[in-house]
C-alpha cells in the first residue's frame, strides 16, 4: 500500500511539474485556439487525475489481498510474482527507448512496423500471418493519420538517401 501511495504522489508531482514546464513553451502567433502547449497540458491534466485516483483507491481500499495464481484465497501471491510483473514493465519501457534510437535511422513507417511486431511478441502473441498483416497495416495506418493527414513531419530514416 505504501509502495502504491508513494508512486501516485511522485506522478503527481512529475504531472505538476510537466505541466509548468508545457506553458514554457513559447507562444507562436501562428498557432491556432490550441497551441503547441495544448497536448502537453493535456497529458499532463491526465496524469494528475490518474494520480490522484491511484492515491484515493490506496487511501480508501488499503490494500487488498491477492490470491495466488492458481485461486486459492488460502496462499497470497509472492513477491516474486509482483517483480515479475515490475520486470515486465520495465520491459515495455526498453522497447519504447528501442523504438526513439531506431526511428531516426530506419525512419517512422519502418520503425512502427517493429514496434508493433516487438509489443505483440513480447505480450504472448506467436508468429502469424495475421501479426505480420496487422503490423503493416498499422504502421501504413499510423504512417497515413500522422503524415499524410495531420501533416506531421516524422522521420523518413536513411532509406531516401541510399543510392540507386
Amino acid at each position: 500500500m505504501r509502495g502504491n501511495l508513494v508512486i501516485a504522489v511522485l506522478l503527481l508531482v512529475f504531472a505538476v511539474v510537466f505541466w509548468f514546464a508545457a506553458d514554457a513553451i513559447p507562444k507562436s502567433r501562428l498557432g491556432g485556439t490550441v497551441g503547441a502547449d495544448g497536448l502537453p497540458k493535456l497529458l499532463a491534466v491526465a496524469l494528475g487525475v490518474l494520480s490522484l485516483v491511484l492515491i484515493v483507491q490506496t487511501l480508501s481500499f488499503g490494500r487488498a489481498r491477492v490470491v495466488a495464481a492458481d485461486g486459492d484465497p488460502s496462499r497470497e501471491r509472492g513477491e516474486s510474482v509482483a517483480w515479475r510483473e515490475h520486470l515486465r514493465a520495465f520491459g515495455m519501457i526498453v522497447v519504447g527507448i528501442g523504438y526513439l534510437v531506431i526511428v531516426p535511422y530506419a525512419g517512422y513507417l519502418v520503425a512502427v512496423a517493429l514496434l508493433l511486431l516487438i509489443v505483440a511478441l513480447y505480450n504472448g502473441k506467436r508468429p502469424s500471418p495475421g501479426l505480420f498483416l496487422f503490423m503493416a497495416v498499422g504502421a501504413v495506418g499510423f504512417y497515413v493519420l500522422f503524415v499524410l493527414i495531420l501533416d506531421v513531419p516524422l522521420p523518413a530514416g536513411v532509406w531516401p538517401r541510399l543510392p540507386g
